[in-house]
């Protein structure tokens, strides 16, 4: 007996103790922590069931003892909310949990909060109105996470700033909605260990508007299993502008897929050659795009094209599908896959035999593929030198790097109009494992830009213009212009044109006798016939790929020196049916030596061709006379003729901003770079601190990859003040950025910028322009009140404001009394100019030459005063007037 009495008393004490404790907000402070704002009079603890209701607001600003259960909202009151900046546990989580009408919010911006059992978002009680959570920091640890299975639940993650969000399985129901907010730097990915559903219902809304970040590919949910998946109906984009959002489903995560920001001027991209070769658009249709457009290719890889893919140009020709192709461009500038209808895909499959440190896919679309390679030879005959200016990328050699890394877009831009697409990237080095020994010498830096622009010329014809621009130390003296190739599976033959073009022969490997190395003959380009071939018939009478190059100079370019080279063949493996199971490459490797040292750059142009047969492109090549402006050329901006790009910049540390700003820029960049000059990039860091400076590296010595830079936009370009040849005034840059100077790194240059003149500035601000031209010319007078706007300007009047008399009059006794506003010369328009003020009288208003300066009324200084002049009348007339000077 006694025993069983013992039990029931005790069941009965633990049931007494769980109790429900609401928050009151007694004491008005808001505070979570406060015992006298909660009905029990103590702050939640233990096996409570803590409530907040009826629209209070309740603030968690320290840790709290850990509860049994947390209810935000279970009365129809729309402002009630929790907002975090402690820890927080529970067992039970629930926002708006109580049927019909029920409101309840949390905002989390610190703090660590869990919730063991059951973490629920108007997914308690049936017909509830809204629930939401916000994530902005600390971290979120829940077990499995429903939202929004009976009622409007939103789970919203906002920026970078949490450290962890992860459920152990997530339930999206058909109210819910999932919002990700992207930061500057990105947004904190949902981790899922277990399985996530997804009604057909549910709502995916990301929010891109403040993202300026490199990364383009990353995981919004990761580490579960994908059940159902979001219907793009209910997928909303915000925010993202032309960067082309895709969601990616990947190993059972959710990544998001964008391109780099847009252009911080489309004027960086005007500077390709213009085209020498008049296109041809008969019965063609060109297409462009920047979507996310997977080739469909077999690939030796697992990476997603997702982490590549950048552009998609076609073109289609009526009647003629062998001078079809379908073009796609990765990030770094590179053809990562060039398809025709009759040969299928021809960039080899990035094949790797599997290696004892880098594994076999270590080298995803930034090698076999068509790019630019600059080598500096001495470096690169240091032990383990491994000097390669990719223009596409990097090798996985370093354990840091865990997925591809492309050269960085710095600009780009589709141009629909003329069929072109034209990217300018700054090249990386492609072997990173130099950077993880302990020797140094070989820890290259690139100070390389890579200019490319594809343009379709019509009728198979692609036109490539590749630039490179040198603005390091280093002597880039070894060039692949291009470096690439085809699918042996795909055009198992390759052909060299002999001298003529109308000619050719077969060629197999002049690498020599398969082993890449370059034992074999290897022809100039004078040599040779200016092209070489590709198809899958050895007598060439199948459909066929031409890359056009052309020859060398005579005498060669100034700089140049040695005559370019065909180097071609197998990139080695055996011949295997399966076009993705060995290194099924034939390679072109177009070979120019020139010295390219600091402030200098060069253009090379070249051409692919498909057609019907080697002798249909041969013939259509030779039409096109396309051998004669297959060009090698020096950059050639003279300072005098290149745009130049206007900027300004707002704010200072963490809200320091540049955007473009031709009308009234703060400071001038050349578009195109010029002799000598240095690029100005935008950097942002993995802190988010941005600033702008010529070296990238300035804050990330070797490892460009790691996340310490983030982000880079291209501004233009300038000179260094020794070097400086404008005719435009000019100004020391740190000058122009003085109001920020945190947000400016010189990186141990010194350089000039262009900035507007004085009068520019004042026609900027008042009239909209810089330019002296039509309703701002000097002589106008845009307000109609008898000034010019020259005189406005000198004067310090609003040139679209009438103006009433600069000097006034008034007699007493007899005295006659001038009185004006000697205006100080200041604002816009007036940098370091002072106005001064004379008063000058005649009594012959006929003899223009009369006038005398006023004894102790000249060279008076504006500044804002008020000057009365008192003058006796005379017996005859006296005549007075106001001049106004401005001088340095």
């Amino acid at each position: 007996m006694f025993p069983r009495l013992l039990s029931s008393f005790l069941a009965l004490a633990a049931l007494a103790s769980a109790a429900t404790n609401v928050f009151n907000d007694t004491t008005g402070n808001g505070l979570w922590g406060t015992a006298a704002n909660w009905s029990l009079g103590t702050v939640p603890a233990g096996t409570d069931s803590a409530v907040v209701n009826v629209g209070r607001v309740a603030t968690l600003a320290s840790a709290a003892p850990t509860v049994d259960t947390i209810v935000i909202g279970n009365t129809a009151h729309p402002q009630t909310k929790l907002v975090i900046f402690g820890d927080l546990s529970a067992t039970n989580f629930r926002v708006a949990s109580a049927g019909a009408g029920t409101w309840g919010s949390v905002e989390q911006f610190a703090g660590a909060v869990s919730a063991s059992t059951t973490f629920l978002i108007a997914s308690n009680a049936a017909g509830v109105d809204t629930g939401s959570y916000t994530i902005a920091g600390g971290s979120l640890t829940t077990g499995p996470m429903t939202v929004g299975t009976l009622g409007n639940g939103i789970l919203a993650i906002t920026d970078t700033g949490a450290t962890n969000v992860s459920a152990t399985s997530l339930t999206l129901g058909s109210a819910a909605t999932l919002k990700f907010t992207l930061g500057t730097l990105g947004v904190t990915r949902l981790t899922v260990t277990g399985t996530w559903t997804v009604d057909v219902a549910s709502k995916l809304v990301v929010d891109g508007t403040n993202y300026e970040s490199l990364d383009g590919f990353f995981p919004l949910i990761d580490g579960g299993a994908v059940s159902g998946s979001f219907v793009a109906t209910n997928v909303t984009f915000t925010g993202f502008g032309a960067r082309n959002p895709a969601l990616v489903y990947q190993n059972g995560d959710l990544w998001l897929r964008v391109l780099p920001p847009a252009a911080a001027s489309s004027q960086l991209l005007t500077l390709v050659p213009a085209s020498t070769v008049a296109t041809d658009f008969t019965g063609t249709t060109f297409t462009s795009s920047r979507a996310l457009e997977a080739s469909g290719s077999a690939w030796s890889l697992t990476w997603n094209e997702a982490h590549v893919m950048d552009t998609r140009l076609t073109q289609d020709v009526s009647g003629a599908t062998n001078r079809s192709w379908d073009l796609r461009l990765g990030r770094g500038g590179q053809i990562y896959s060039f398809r025709t209808p009759a040969l299928g895909e021809l960039v080899p499959p990035q094949y790797r035999a599997n290696d004892v440190t880098y594994g076999s896919q270590y080298a995803p679309w930034n090698d076999e593929v068509w790019q630019g390679v600059a080598v500096d030879i001495v470096q690169n005959n240091l032990p383990d030198g491994d000097y390669f200016i990719h223009q596409a990328g990097v090798y996985l050699k370093d354990p840091a790097l865990t997925e591809p890394f492309y050269s960085p877009q710095v600009a780009a831009a589709v141009d629909a109009g003329t069929h072109s697409f034209t990217t300018i990237n700054w090249g990386q080095h492609a072997h990173l494992g130099n950077y993880t020994d302990a020797t140094t010498v070989d820890d290259f830096q690139s100070h390389l830009l890579y200019f490319t622009r594809y343009r379709d010329l019509g009728q198979g014809v692609i036109e490539v213009s590749l630039g490179l621009y040198n603005y390091g130390p280093d002597n880039l003296n070894f060039f692949n212009m291009p470096w690439g190739g085809v699918r042996r599976t795909s055009t198992g033959y390759a052909f060299l044109s002999q001298p003529g073009g109308a000619a050719w022969f077969q060629v197999s490997d002049l690498f020599g006798a398969g082993s890449g190395q370059g034992t074999g003959v290897i022809p100039k380009f004078n040599d040779a016939g200016g092209w070489m071939a590709f198809c899958n018939s050895s007598d060439g009478s199948t459909p066929a790929l031409a890359l056009v190059c052309g020859f060398d100079s005579t005498p060669l370019l100034t700089n140049q020196t040695s005559a370019s080279l065909w180097h071609t063949g197998y990139a080695g493996g055996a011949s295997n049916p399966d076009p993705v199971a060995w290194r099924n490459y034939f390679v072109v490797e177009a070979v120019r030596r020139y010295n390219l040292t600091r402030g200098r750059g060069i253009w090379g142009r070249y051409y692919f061709v498909l057609g019907d047969s080697v002798g249909d492109v041969a013939s259509r090549i030779a039409a096109r006379n396309l051998t004669a402006n297959a060009t090698l050329s020096a950059f050639d901006y003279p300072t005098t003729t290149t745009p130049l790009i206007g900027y300004r910049t707002t704010g200072s540390g963490a809200s320091f901003r540049v955007v473009e700003d031709n009308v009234a820029p703060q400071f001038q960049l050349y578009a195109h770079p010029v002799a000598g000059s240095f690029p100005l990039y935008e950097i942002i860091q993995g802190d988010g601190t941005r600033y702008l400076t010529w070296n990238p590296y300035e804050a990330a010595p070797i490892k460009t990859y790691t996340g310490q830079i983030a982000g880079i936009r291209l501004l233009g370009f300038i000179l260094r003040s020794t070097d400086a040849t404008n005719t435009a005034p000019t100004a020391p840059l740190s000058a122009c950025l003085a109001v920020a100077p945190s947000n400016y790194r010189a990186s141990g240059e010194i350089f000039t910028a262009g900035v507007a003149t004085n009068i520019e500035s004042w026609r900027a601000t008042h009239l909209g322009t810089t330019a002296n031209a039509g309703t701002a010319t000097d002589s106008a007078d845009a307000d109609g009140d008898g000034f010019t706007n020259f005189a406005e300007h000198v004067l310090g009047l609003v040139p679209t404001t009438a103006t009433a008399p600069l000097l006034t009059t008034s007699v007493s006794g007899g005295n006659v009394t001038l009185t004006f506003t000697a205006r100080q010369a200041s604002g816009s328009g007036y940098l370091g100019l002072t106005r001064t003020y004379d008063v000058e009288s005649t009594t012959n208003l006929a003899d223009a030459f009369s006038w005398q300066p006023l004894a102790g009324y000249t060279g008076i200084v504006g500044a804002g005063q008020t000057v009365n002049v008192v003058q006796p009348i005379g017996a005859s007339p006296r005549f007075y007037r106001l001049k106004a000077t401005l001088s340095p």
